[in-house]
């Protein structure tokens, strides 16, 4: 059975009972954090080698950019994925039984399905520095009452830093069971889409590490 409601909390934490590892990525003005929380490794004997990927948010334009990020980073990797709105549409409720059918129908062989937990936006103030100009106005130029003196001041700056938490689930298509579980957490001080997309690269970027995906040309 797959889980595709949105979650408030990243309650899979509770698979920490299983052993944990976590991942740090580090980039330019950004940083994502990957934590294992579920791994059946004696379940998977071959890689997969394509995907039927599902979004899950409270909105289906998220939801739809996910799919769309993860797929653009498997399709990276040469590996072979479908959105998932592609085949179920944009509905806010996506039974099992579509899910089952969409995998079928696309023969996919795993499910992958991307939780946003949780998306928050905080401003960041920037005091403004204040520079004084000085220009001399004739005479004896250490003669400090010569000179006119003007501030320079720049206005106050306001960055956002935006966080998203994300929980992904594999399955394999065939049995439907839950193979691999990772919660991720990516920040960035320039978009929300800049956060997906930080996302979708720390989730394919896992699969690979893992040995869960191949390119479909192997």
């Amino acid at each position: 059975m797959y889980d595709i409601r949105p979650m408030a909390t990243p309650f899979f934490r509770l698979a920490a009972l299983t052993g944990a590892i976590l991942f740090v990525i580090t980039g330019c003005g950004s940083q994502a954090r990957v934590e294992k929380l579920y791994h059946d490794r004696a379940a998977v004997t071959v890689p997969y080698q394509k995907l039927l990927v599902i979004g899950i948010a409270g909105d289906a334009t998220e939801r739809q950019r996910i799919e769309e990020l993860i797929v653009a980073n498997l399709a990276s990797e040469n590996v072979a994925a479908i959105p998932g709105y592609t085949r179920l549409g944009r509905s806010p409720v996506v039974l099992q039984d579509a899910i089952d059918e969409a995998a079928e129908t696309t023969q996919s062989d795993a499910i992958l399905i991307a939780h946003l937990v949780s998306a928050s936006v905080n401003p960041q103030v920037r005091e403004g520095r204040v520079d004084v100009k000085s220009e001399c106005r004739g005479g004896n130029p250490v003669d400090l009452f010569l000179y006119d003196h003007e501030e320079l001041r720049e206005p106050d700056s306001v960055t956002f830093a935006h966080e998203v938490t994300m929980v992904t689930n594999l399955y394999d298509a065939d049995t439907g069971k839950r193979i691999w579980t990772i919660q991720s957490t990516c920040f960035d001080r320039a978009s929300f889409d800049a956060v997906l997309r930080q996302e979708a690269q720390a989730i394919v970027r896992q699969l690979r590490r893992d040995g869960l995906v191949v390119s479909s040309d192997s």
